[in-house]
């Protein structure tokens, strides 16, 4: 994005709908609103009361807020099927799109290669996707954020069924419970809202092991990232 394609506020906050939180988060929300709020109120806070509030305590409020505001807004939008339907169904409606994900981290330089790749129920190949990141934490921090790019990616392809498949037991374990390590939360959270929340663009989201074995495609399209990741740091 180009500073100039943003010349007004008008347009920053019409274009902030589009970005994508960080991690950890936990919000997929549009934050940018709160955070104008939160250094407004901040100035005041400033101006009649001679206090000051440090970034870390903006950004704190602001995510505070979205939250609260997100759990107070009414669910008018029905789900077909209940989250705990969706999140213990023992088995996958047809059709349904299925989503391979893969992540190949480098603990020397906490870089990651994110790739997944979308197939339908012959296993025809849909579509696929890749990222990378720095300052990944961990091997499981990097397969939880190429679940959450899938799922990004799932819902502007508008499937309303889809299945995804994950190289991680422990992964599928902390979706399918709810129990998420701590250092996974802020993503985790994200994958539970955009799988099974009211809003969730998904009226069935299921989540399955592979073994890596039979996830080749997609572990390539990871290590390929990371390559051209990589190649191109300075």
């Amino acid at each position: 994005m180009n500073d100039g394609d943003l010349a007004t506020f008008k347009d920053t906050l019409q274009a902030s709908y589009k970005w994508i939180n960080l991690p950890p988060l936990g919000v997929t929300t549009n934050l940018f609103p709160w955070i104008c709020w939160n250094l407004w109120t901040t100035k005041n806070l400033l101006a009649f009361e001679n206090r000051t509030l440090c970034p870390q305590e903006v950004i704190l409020k602001a995510t505070r807020a979205s939250k609260e505001w997100d759990v107070a807004q009414p669910c008018n939008r029905p789900n077909p099927i209940s989250p705990i339907t969706q999140r213990h169904a023992a088995e996958t409606p047809s059709p349904t799109t299925f989503c391979n994900t893969d992540a190949s981290w480098k603990s020397d330089t906490k870089a990651v290669g994110l790739g997944w790749i979308f197939t339908d129920n012959e296993g025809q190949e849909i579509t696929r996707g890749s990222s990378a990141q720095s300052h990944v934490s961990s091997a499981l921090m990097a397969e939880a954020l190429a679940i959450r790019e899938a799922l990004i990616h799932a819902s502007s392809l508008n499937p309303t069924k889809i299945c995804l498949r994950i190289g991680s037991q422990a992964l599928v374990r902390a979706i399918t419970t709810g129990r998420r390590p701590s250092d996974l939360f802020g993503v985790l959270s994200d994958v539970d809202s955009l799988a099974f929340s009211p809003t969730s663009p998904f009226a069935f989201c299921r989540f399955v092991y592979i073994s890596r074995v039979f996830n080749g495609s997609a572990d390539s399209l990871a290590k390929a990232s990371l390559s051209l990741y990589l190649g191109l740091r300075p």
